[in-house]
């Protein structure tokens, strides 16, 4: 990674790139509310009684391993753009 590009890349870079989020309902025997996780990082996760509350808690997560790995110098993986173009070769 250039100079250049860790200058662009900050924070509010990566909050901004569209991450996929998986969201599930916790069963009763689970503790009940929303679980939610990256599917890129599924390290990192998070929990609230709604999925927006889930959903709020990850990304506060994210935020968090973000900020840590900025500052130690880190890659961070980018979310793959998603296309609806096939191309067949030969």
């Amino acid at each position: 990674m250039s100079k250049y590009e860790k200058l662009i890349k900050d924070l509010d870079y990566y909050m901004n790139l569209p991450y996929e989020i998986i969201v599930r309902k916790l069963s009763a025997d689970e503790g009940g509310g929303y679980f939610a996780s990256y599917k890129d990082f599924p390290y990192i996760m998070g929990d609230g009684k709604s999925e927006a509350e889930a959903i709020a808690d990850v990304k506060k997560a994210f935020a968090f391993v973000v900020e840590v790995d900025l500052a130690e110098g880190k890659t961070i993986k980018e979310p793959k753009q998603k296309t609806d173009k096939f191309f067949k070769c030969n």
